[in-house]
């Protein structure tokens, strides 16, 4: 094998299995843990008695806007360094609230597929990473053009692309959602596919590859035949 395809088909490899680990350790785990710890105080503020009867606290992630446009900075923040107040603005709001608040139906019933889509989405963040490995090490023992590999090259390319779809579903339910609860002075809340776009990119780039890659793989086996 080509002995520069097959370093760039590895370091492809190793690429894509720090981005997942990127994503579950800046994204995933953080939020599992803030909603774990917030569980636990929760129960252990019944048993104590601190309250008898208190829903579990419910975690909003949501994308905002300036009202007045964007580089505005519409938020004064104190800089310690200084003892000044400093113009800011962000992009994205988190906010915790113990009290729970009725829901539209639609919305209530979008949120539940939401919840049930989070096992797909964590599914498709291990199985993706398993058959990235499996085609880089097949790839270091010089098999590329093979008919397996094709296979795990259009599984990956199909798994990231319903992955992004995923995480799109996700990102509406929890902007109508954000829209429903939630109304500030200075931001808006709006719907924004954040980083997940790239997603896309790289799920039809990875479908391309395997396309490419099946051709190449029946032109060599004529070759074969003909020798």
């Amino acid at each position: 094998m080509n002995t520069r395809l097959k370093i760039i088909c590895i370091l492809f490899g190793v690429s894509y299995l720090f981005l997942i680990g990127q994503v579950i350790y800046n994204e995933v785990i953080p939020e599992f843990v803030a909603g774990f710890k917030e569980g636990v105080k929760s129960v252990a503020k019944q048993h104590t008695g601190d309250e008898t009867k208190e829903s579990l606290p419910e975690l909003y992630s949501f994308y905002v806007k300036p009202l007045s446009g964007s580089f505005t900075f519409p938020t004064p923040l104190k800089n310690l360094k200084t003892g000044k107040l400093v113009n800011a603005e962000t992009n994205t709001f988190k906010i915790v609230l113990n009290t729970p608040v009725k829901l539209p139906g639609w919305i209530a019933i979008a949120k539940i597929i939401y919840k049930l889509s989070a096992f797909l989405i964590l599914f498709f963040l291990i199985y993706i990473p398993i058959l990235v490995y499996k085609l880089t090490r097949s790839i270091i023992q010089n098999v590329l053009f093979d008919e397996i590999n094709v296979k795990r090259i259009r599984r990956i390319g199909y798994s990231i692309l319903v992955l992004f779809g995923l995480l799109v579903f996700s990102s509406l339910v929890c902007t109508a959602e954000a829209k429903n609860v939630f109304s500030f002075e200075d931001y808006k809340i709006v719907h924004s596919l954040g980083v997940d776009y790239y997603l896309l990119l790289i799920g039809l780039i990875t479908l391309l590859f395997a396309e490419i890659l099946k051709i190449s793989h029946k032109m060599k086996e004529e070759q074969d035949l003909t020798i």
